[in-house]
Parts: structure tokens; sequence; C-alpha cells
């Protein structure tokens, strides 16, 4: 379909790419974050008719075609990158507020001209690849990975390898874990270790069902870009004082979303707590054969591991375990269900704190904020690239006109590499050492500010006083 509009609209419907939209209808909804409809508008694409035009029109050509994921522009104006800002309208009427976006790096885009100067024939160049991008996307179907890293693959992996330590006694030295929290409760230092050498185990592993891939490597394919859409709607919802429309739940980019660093988090508790209660249940188990066993040879009770003395399989157990795990309030998440965690992400929906957690978060001790606000503003220095434009990074300085919001993260214990959000054992690596030299950057300037207190006659940490 093609048609007639306004620049405001083609750089909307470009930055509107940012919610994945596979559909005319999806990108129509998506163009909502960027130009308010009014109530008497028809949708973006109203005016359009079908077919294809590729006639020069007054300031230019815009393309975008969604099946081979490919912008081509003929434009001196309409020349968007994958990261930076567009004017938000309301209606037809510019706002003079101008809204961050980012796109996914799998769409090409393709601009005849750079910097005022013509650089490549960008229509030519799609015409020729645009069959190819498309046949290669049809030939390659999304899949749910959900269902495997939810689902049945999960929990019989679970099953099946606590029930292979059980009967290499491996876990033994297990007591009792009743606790709902992520936390070790009883266990003994050699089952925590069992537990996370499943847990990578199955991170690790390429699945069948994943077309090779390990479940690590999905859950941290899409993870920087949800992580950088979902900071553009929290900017967003700063300036404007309202949240940007949500995905919706039959959209593309909803049914097949990828991890974002919260459901990474709400991940690893919850195979965690499937891992301790599955070794738990086996340990009891085994402990009550040991008694029959020694009762007489009459005893009905034990056999087979997969079945309870209630009658119940064990795949059964653990996946009531786990839907009852993911839909109550846990206090790992401060009370929230992380099922719903979960769903907010998916849907590109900022997590925005109470006002008690607000609250709270103010009652953080100073040393802990210095530390933070000292490492922010050394990071800052650094930063050559930001999301967003300089021009929105001044309008930011100013007060927000949104809530604060909430960030979850996994514990500093869980430390290496399978449990990292690094790709690559070269970028873990690299964050590790950039973490040491913040650290040791962060002691320095406090050590020579202390010294500073020391001088002015003011009190140290220690109480003292130098006069």
């Amino acid at each position: 379909m093609n048609g007639i509009v306004h620049c405001g609209l083609a750089e909307g419907a470009m930055a509107a790419l940012s919610a994945e939209p596979e559909t005319i209808a999806e990108l129509e909804a998506a163009i909502e974050r960027f130009i308010r409809r009014q109530d008497n508008d028809g949708g973006a694409f109203s005016s359009f008719k079908s077919g294809e035009d590729f006639d020069q029109w007054d300031q230019g050509t815009v393309i975008i075609d969604l099946a081979a994921r490919v912008v081509a522009t003929k434009s001196l104006y309409c020349t968007l990158q994958w990261r930076g800002d567009v004017e938000y309208y309301k209606g037809d009427q510019a706002t003079g507020v101008w809204l961050p976006y980012c796109i996914p790096e799998d769409w090409l885009l393709l601009h005849s001209t750079e910097n005022g100067v013509e650089v490549r024939d960008a229509l030519t160049e799609y015409k020729a690849n645009r069959d190819g991008r498309r046949a290669e996307r049809a030939a390659n179907e999304p899949i749910d990975v959900r269902a495997v890293l939810y689902g049945i693959p999960m929990i019989r992996f679970v099953a099946d390898a606590c029930t292979a330590a059980k009967n290499r006694r491996a876990a033994e030295g297990f007591g009792d874990s009743t606790s709902g929290g992520d936390l070790p409760g009883n266990l003994s230092p050699s089952a925590i270790r069992l537990v996370k050498l499943i847990h990578g185990r199955w991170l690790m592993t390429p699945r069948v069902e994943l077309r090779g891939r390990t479940p690590r490597d999905v859950t941290l394919e899409k993870i920087d870009f949800i992580e950088s859409d979902l900071l553009t709607r929290e900017i967003q919802w700063e300036l404007l004082g309202e949240a940007a429309l949500p995905i919706a739940r039959d959209s593309y980019a909803y049914r097949f979303a990828g991890f974002g660093s919260h459901e990474f988090v709400v991940y690893h508790h919850l195979l965690r707590h499937l891992l301790r209660q599955c070794l738990t249940r086996l340990k009891r188990e085994s402990e009550s054969e040991a008694g029959d066993r020694s009762a007489g040879p009459h005893s009905t009770i034990g056999g087979d591991v997969d079945q309870s003395s209630t009658g119940e399989s064990l795949l059964d157990w653990l996946q009531s375990i786990k839907e009852e795990w993911l839909n109550e309030p846990n206090a790992i998440f401060e009370g929230r269900i992380p099922s719903a965690i979960i769903e907010i992400e998916r849907r590109r929906i900022p997590l925005p704190m109470s006002e008690e957690e607000t609250l709270r978060e103010e009652g953080i001790p100073e040393e802990v904020v210095e530390r933070i606000i000292t490492k922010i503003n050394i990071a800052r220095s650094e930063i050559k690239e930001g999301l967003t434009s300089y021009r929105l990074m001044d309008k930011m300085e100013g007060e927000g006109l949104g809530p604060e919001f909430k960030y979850f993260d996994l514990p500093e214990s869980e430390a290496g590499f399978v449990f990292s959000i690094y790709r690559t054992r070269e970028e873990w690596k690299g964050s590790e050492i950039k973490r040491r030299d913040l650290d040791a950057r962060y002691d320095d300037i406090r050590a020579r500010r202390q010294e500073t207190t020391l001088e002015e006659g003011e009190e140290g940490e220690d109480g003292q006083q130098v006069h």
C-alpha cells in the first residue's frame, strides 16, 4: 500500500518499528507511541491505496517493508538510524517534545543520502534485496521458546537430572528446605553446588526444540534490545506524564517476545526453586525407602522414584510447583507476582514503583547512595554515544513527570559467566575488568574525599577530628 504523508508521520512510522510490528494493523497501532491519534482521526494509513508507488514526491520517498524488514529512503529529511528520537505529535500538531526510539538491529536501513550527500541508490538496492530477505524470514518462522523453557522439556530435564543425582547418592546432605523464597534454606554446601551445577547444565545444553541453541542463548537473544526499548518507554513516561500504549497480547512482538532482564531474573529464581524442591523431595523419598527396607521384605513403598506414595508423578508435581511459584506473591520481588512481572515486560511497560517503594528507596543509607552516584558520574563521563540525542538529555535534566521505576537483578553471589547476561565469555571477562576498575576508581575518589574532610577539620568515618 502507498500514500502521501507528512514527513513527521513517515518518521513516526519508522520509529514505531521499535514495537516489532509484522502487519499493517500492528504498525498502525505502534505509531500511536509517537503520533497520538485524535478521536475524529482515521488510522495512520486511512488515506492510503493498495499497490506500490516508487515515484518521488516533494520531500522524498520512504519504503517500509515489514516482510523483508527493510527501510529504504530517498529523502534529505527522513533518514532515521537504529537509535535516535522523533518529535511527538498530537494529531497533526507537533508538540516540541522529542521521544527516543530504538529499532531492532535485524532491520536493514538503506538511505540514499547521509548528511545531505547522496551515497547510494537506496530504492534500487531495496528492490535487489527484498525477495531474498522475505524468503529467508519465511523459511525461519519463529518458535515459541517459552514452551520449551517453561514447559515439559524443562520440567523433564529437572526431574531426570535430580533423579540421576539421587541415584548416584549425590543428593545426600540435603536438609529440609521449605522456604518459599529463593534462599538456600537448610541445604548443605554440597547440595547448593549441585543445584548450581544442574541449573548451569540446563542453560548450556543445546536443544533440538530450540533449533540447536541453548536455553541461555535464547534468553539472551533479545535482552539488549528489550532493555533499550523499555528505557525509551521510561523516558517517554517521564516526558509526557503518561505511559506509552502497551503491545497487544495478540501481536507478533508479544507472542514471540524475547526475554528482558526482569524475565531473565524471574526465570533464574524459578529454576533454582524447582531444583531445590525436587532434590529435597527425592531426599525425603530416599530416606523413606531406607526406612521401609529396614522394616522388612514385605514393604510396598518405594520402587519407581518418578512416582510418589500418593501416586502423583514427579513431572506433574513439578508442574504444579512451577505454576504455584509463578502465580503467588513472592518476597524476592517485594511481594510482586512473578508471572505479572513477566507479563508487564512482554507488553513493553516499564515497572513503576509504588509510593511506598519510592519512600523505601529514599531511605537507602547515604554511603550507598554516594557510591552509586559516584559510579554513575564516572560511567557517564565515558559515554561517547548515548541512546538519545543531546537535545533529549537536556530535557531530562529537569523534573520528570512520571513515576520512579523498579529494577530487579541477580544477587552478587551469582558470579560466573553462565548465569550472567553476557553472551560471550570475552564480553563477561571485559565487564569484570571494567567493574574492578570502577570499584578501584570509586575507592580512590572516596579516599581523597576523606583526606580533604580530615584536612578541613571535619569528622572522618571513625569519628575522629583533625585540627
